[in-house]
């Protein structure tokens, strides 16, 4: 018996026992391979959108001019309500913007026509005058005496000054600009208008100051300019 087959006898029973342990192994890996494989099998994903909503169309009527507000959804009826109040609002803010203008274009025209009118002079109307001015005193100053007439000319005192401030009905405060020659008369008189002061008084200030002589100068300007302040006294 060779050396081989005597080795192989004496440890038959190892041999068996290894082969058999091997074998194990082997089918003991092949059965965990088999559930990993299973375990990691591809997982499918299922993505559920839902039902969309379905957008409710606005109606059209091709057939009328005029649209039915019941049709609009009620978002779209705040719209169309909030645009009708705009275009309200601004018509009424045009409304009154062009009353107002209007009101104010005749506002101004009566001014004008008021400040540009003619003031009458009163012929048949009687005054007082003041005592006759003092030269010395009057150069180059403005005249206030107790009358209630103040006025200014340079270098000129007054030789004639009719009072009419007690005359009038009515009171207030009128500037009358005057233009006077070498020889001392008022050749023009102009009274400042203004809303208060009513037609009597502007004519009773535009008489006084036309009737009014100062001192003649042969050295002054052949139409000398100042005025002549009345403080009408109201008599009612």
């Amino acid at each position: 018996m060779t050396l081989l087959s005597r080795l192989y006898k004496r440890n038959i029973n190892g041999i068996i026992l290894t082969l058999g342990f091997h074998i194990f192994v082997f089918v003991f890996l092949n059965l965990t391979q088999l559930n990993v494989k299973e375990e990691y099998k591809e997982t499918e994903i299922i993505i559920d959108f839902g039902a969309l909503p379905i957008e409710t169309p606005v109606p059209v009527n091709n057939n009328e001019t005029s649209s039915n507000e019941n049709d609009y959804p009620d978002q779209l009826k705040t719209n169309v309500a909030s645009s009708k109040l705009t275009s309200q609002q601004n018509k009424s803010f045009d409304d009154q913007y062009q009353k107002d203008l209007e009101q104010a274009q005749k506002l101004v025209k009566d001014v004008s026509k008021q400040l540009t009118r003619e003031i009458p002079t009163v012929d048949n109307l009687k005054m007082p005058d003041a005592p006759v001015g003092n030269q010395e005193e009057m150069k180059d100053k403005m005249y206030t005496g107790e009358s209630n007439i103040e006025y200014y000319i340079k270098d000129r005192f007054h030789v004639k000054l009719p009072i009419p401030v007690y005359m009038a009905e009515g009171g207030g405060k009128v500037r009358v600009n005057i233009i006077v020659d070498r020889s001392g008369d008022v050749i023009k008189a102009e009274p400042v208008v203004e809303p208060a002061l009513t037609t009597q008084i502007l004519s009773y200030a535009k008489t006084a100051a036309l009737r009014t002589k100062f001192n003649s100068d042969p050295n002054a300007p052949a139409q000398q300019n100042g005025y002549i302040l009345y403080n009408f006294i109201s008599q009612d």
